[in-house]
């Protein structure tokens, strides 16, 4: 028994000493907030808001001015921000809603390897940073995977974006980014041996959800043909994998593409 008390005791000190993210309590204004939180909701007055139903039909609810919700998307689109609160209402902003974001380093918190989607509709992320010139073009639209495209670090409490531009002589350069313009995702892991055969012809998908011809580098994407052999970049966002060609896997960026258009290979040489 006095065996069994002492290790007992030694997992309650190991799990006092390391807790997972899950269980680590995260707090934010006077309140707990969790994963996938972008912010805290309240209103000035006392104000109804809406929800859409699975059968199409409205609900309301009556909210009490300084009742608190949640926040956990946001969507800038035709210059205005909407945001999707707690319980499925969608409310869009106003001098009635007063929101609050939860600083960026906080809500990163929840995720071991997290994926960066950009989520403003009505402004491009550029991977470059001369926006007034031809390296403005390069641009991506809506939901694209911003992680291969420069690394993101918090810096004095700011979400600060970099980029190497020594291929076209300059050097690091860094600019801050509005933390509500990028949703954080937590990828499924993939056995990075894991190989695929394309099964019908599509192309090099540079998002992971939605497809806009109007983001550049998704315009000059290269084609897939049918019997193309990829290879697991080591994760999943959606019904899309995230791959290379697995004959040179080191000479190209990740790209994604849909589940339904792969079936797993054994070996390469299959």
């Amino acid at each position: 028994m006095r065996k069994f008390f002492i290790v007992l005791l030694a997992a309650v000190v190991l799990a006092g000493v390391n807790p997972t993210k899950s269980e680590a309590k995260v707090m934010f204004d006077g309140a707990e907030i969790v994963k996938g939180q972008t912010g805290k909701m309240t209103f000035s007055k006392d104000v109804k808001v809406y929800k859409k139903n699975a059968n199409g039909q409205f609900e309301s609810m009556l909210v009490k001015k300084g009742n608190y919700f949640r926040v956990y998307n946001i969507e800038k689109y035709n210059r205005q921000t909407y945001y999707w609160m707690s319980s499925g209402y969608r409310v869009q902003a106003s001098d009635l809603t007063v929101f609050m974001a939860i600083p960026f380093e906080q809500r990163v918190q929840f995720y071991n390897h997290p994926a960066y989607m950009w989520i403003n509709r009505d402004k491009p992320f550029y991977s470059f940073y001369i926006e007034s010139d031809s390296l403005g073009t390069h641009a991506h639209s809506y939901y694209t995977y911003l992680n291969i495209w420069g690394n993101f670090k918090i810096e004095q409490g700011e979400l600060v974006n970099t980029y190497d531009l020594s291929f076209v002589g300059g050097g690091i350069e860094k600019r801050k980014i509005d933390p509500t313009d990028i949703q954080l995702i937590e990828p499924l892991p993939v056995n990075t041996d894991t190989l695929f055969t394309v099964t019908k012809d599509t192309v090099q998908h540079i998002k992971p959800y939605l497809i806009n011809n109007n983001d550049y580098y998704q315009r000059i994407a290269g084609q897939l043909k049918a019997g193309t052999v990829l290879k697991s970049a080591g994760f999943k966002i959606g019904n899309y994998y995230a791959v290379k060609f697995a004959a040179e896997p080191e000479l190209y960026r990740t790209f994604f593409v849909p589940q339904s258009h792969v079936v797993e290979k054994a070996t390469l040489e299959d």
